[in-house]
């Protein structure tokens, strides 16, 4: 099929891309213009890109674990702590040994999936508290002080969360239950927030240095645009950073990753001009949708829309469809016992990839 000028197929609307990168980002590569600019490696630790976060964040550069991405991160960082926190009581252990409960993750039942199916796969115990569709996925956190009353975990929250695009906890709903529960830990997953006005909601990452059983992880894949290039960074009290150094060696970010990365976050205009520009396409898929019969469209603060078909419909079947056409969309697997057939998500693109996707689904669905 022939896209329209503008639109590359195959259009992966399946990943959760960003669509600009900051202009500063740009003005990185002119600065290499012979042939040995690059042989020399960077600083060890990636200091410059450590200090950088730690100015935006509100945190110290010795809260700040740098890896390629979020997903080396999630990887290395929880079930190292999920082990140490087991091993670190003898009741723990046991119940670890009998039901393979003795830490369990808390997260909520319709997220970001790779976290509660590699723990069940790896013989973790995951306890999924409910988002309701029919609640535009409203999280109940009383629900979840409920669940810690009974023993601490590792709860793990997306926020605003994959994939339904909604802010599901704020910080004064978190504070009290990180005084309460120090025995447990939190994992806030930032990945999207830069999608949502700071005026409106109240990032966790300044929470760091204050709450020693918190945890913040971000990306610069999505609302900096630059997934291609691999950063990701956990924000944690120092002493866990030091574990986590120590398993891995200096050098994982060249150095192009982290003057790419100082840039990003030097660019006073590219978060607000993000965020408009986002807002924007978000409406122009709402109305496109709106006029296709069958699909439920929910509320978003992010870059991409879940939908889920009404009248019985499969999500697999209109991927199936669309891929023929070029397009690629994200389905859900079944994940702990729960499946999600009827569900899809649009990442948002330009505008021109936008009304390409809409044009396709309309054609594909009568």
């Amino acid at each position: 099929m022939n896209a329209p000028e503008g639109v590359e197929l195959p259009l992966n609307l399946g990943l959760n891309d960003g669509t600009y990168a900051p202009q500063r980002c740009l003005e990185v590569f002119k600065r290499y213009t012979s042939r040995t600019d690059l042989r020399n490696y960077g600083t060890p630790d990636n200091a410059p890109l450590r200090q950088a976060i730690a100015k935006v964040d509100g945190v110290e550069p010795d809260n700040v674990f740098l890896h390629n991405g979020t997903g080396p991160i999630l990887k290395q960082a929880i079930p190292y702590l999920l082990k140490r926190r087991v091993l670190d009581s003898p009741r723990r252990i046991l119940r670890h040994a009998v039901s393979r409960a003795g830490f369990p993750i808390i997260t909520p039942r319709f997220t970001y999936s790779k976290v509660p199916k590699k723990a069940a796969e790896g013989g973790m115990h995951v306890d999924m508290l409910p988002l309701d569709p029919g609640d535009d996925f409203r999280f109940d956190v009383d629900r979840l002080e409920r669940r810690l009353e009974r023993g601490p975990g590792l709860v793990y929250i997306v926020n605003p969360n994959n994939p339904t695009g909604n802010v599901l906890v704020t910080r004064d709903q978190m504070i009290p239950l990180f005084e309460r529960f120090p025995e447990a830990r939190f994992w806030i997953d930032e990945a999207y927030v830069q999608y949502v006005d700071p005026e409106q909601h109240g990032v966790f990452s300044s929470l760091v240095p204050r709450f020693q059983n918190l945890m913040v992880s971000r990306t610069f894949s999505f609302a900096y645009g630059l997934a291609a290039v691999r950063i990701g960074y956990l924000l944690a009290k120092p002493s866990f950073v030091h574990d986590l150094e120590k398993q891995i060696t200096d050098y994982r970010l060249g150095t192009l990753q982290e003057q790419l990365g100082v840039a990003a976050l030097e660019d006073p205009d590219h978060l607000p001009f993000v965020r408009e520009v986002t807002a924007k396409a978000r409406e122009q898929l709402y109305a496109g949708i709106a006029e296709l019969d069958g699909i439920q469209a929910f509320p978003s603060q992010v870059n991409f829309i879940l939908c889920r078909f009404t009248d019985g419909r499969r999500g697999a079947e209109l991927k199936a469809k669309l891929a023929q056409r070029g397009i690629l969309i994200k389905i859900f697997e079944p994940a702990c016992g729960f499946s999600y057939d009827p569900y899809f998500r649009l990442t948002i693109g330009l505008p021109e990839e936008n009304a390409f996707l809409l044009e396709q689904m309309a054609e594909v669905l009568g």
